[in-house]
């Protein structure tokens, strides 16, 4: 359950991104990341650092967070590994990823994962009903898990239903070796 005064920044947040300012925007959903983590919120607190990333995905402050709450809110090690890759000392020099402009384009070569700036971030395959492969191009061979699974969410659900009761899932298969369950909310669990 979401506490009053983290609605009043996701608020915040949301009306600065639909009114095409993502600093705006991105710094609202850390104010609530904060403001849910001070109330032990921490699955609110993960979501909405998330949606922070989501707005850029090099900027290390919503990262951070995530990486410091990722076990209190029932997340993996992906966001550890995920800092470790933004903050290092030779950090890739990606161009600019906004997740929320993701487009799963689809041909006769197969489909991939796109961003309108950054071109095309993942292949995708579709082995089973169920199942998806994804590989990053090779611009992007840095590129961490939990960015990997971002970036796909948002090809697979453009508009995710956030806050249904339900949630549709999909098994993701990682460069052939990672192997996780991805909920639309954007939620995941290791299998």
């Amino acid at each position: 359950m979401r506490n009053s005064d983290v609605q009043l920044h996701l608020s915040d947040a949301e009306r600065a991104r639909r009114a095409g300012d993502p600093r705006a925007a991105y710094g609202g959903f850390v104010d609530a990341g904060r403001c849910a983590e001070q109330y032990g919120l921490w699955k609110t607190a993960l979501r909405c650092y998330r949606n922070a990333v989501e707005l850029d995905f090099i900027d290390p402050t919503a990262v951070e967070h995530l990486a410091r709450i990722a076990t209190r809110a029932g997340a993996g090690s992906e966001w550890a590994d995920y800092l470790a890759v933004v903050t290092a000392p030779a950090a890739p020099s990606w161009p600019t990823i906004v997740c929320r402009d993701v487009q799963l384009l689809v041909g006769s070569a197969g489909a991939v994962a796109s961003c309108t700036r950054a071109g095309t971030v993942l292949a995708v395959s579709m082995t089973d009903d169920d199942h998806v492969d994804i590989t990053p191009d090779a611009r992007f061979a840095d590129i961490p898990v939990a960015m990997a699974l971002l970036v796909v969410r948002r090809a697979l659900w453009p508009s995710p239903r956030d806050n249904a009761a339900t949630s549709f899932e999909v098994r993701v298969t990682y460069r052939a070796r990672h192997r996780f369950k991805l909920l639309e909310h954007g939620d995941w669990t290791r299998l």
